[in-house]
């Protein structure tokens, strides 16, 4: 659960270590920092400050990985045979992406 949260509901304003400074959105749990000020405690064998912020931050990992995923999608709708493809058979839509 911990990691769906950090890839949808957090917001990164500052990364200092051993110091973060986070935006959470509402779905977050309320114990969140502490889950990963243990977490940190327990990989890292350090102790982090996990500080809340109403400041917007960085999007989420997810908001990150969706926007890189329309940029590549964009560049792939702009090469010459994709154009063609879509000039020559109307109504073609781009679905899917697969890494090679």
């Amino acid at each position: 659960m911990l990691q769906a949260h950090l890839l949808y509901d957090v917001h990164l304003v500052e990364f200092a270590p051993p110091c973060l400074k986070l935006r959470l959105t509402e779905r977050a749990p309320k114990s969140l920092p502490k889950q990963l000020e243990d977490l940190l405690k327990k990989l890292r064998n350090e102790v982090w400050t996990i500080a809340i912020s109403a400041e917007i931050g960085q999007p989420s990992l997810h908001e990150k990985e969706q926007q890189a995923l329309e940029e590549r999608r964009q560049r792939i709708l702009q090469t010459p045979l994709v154009k063609t493809l879509i000039e020559t058979f109307p109504g073609t839509t781009l679905t899917h992406i697969e890494d090679n």
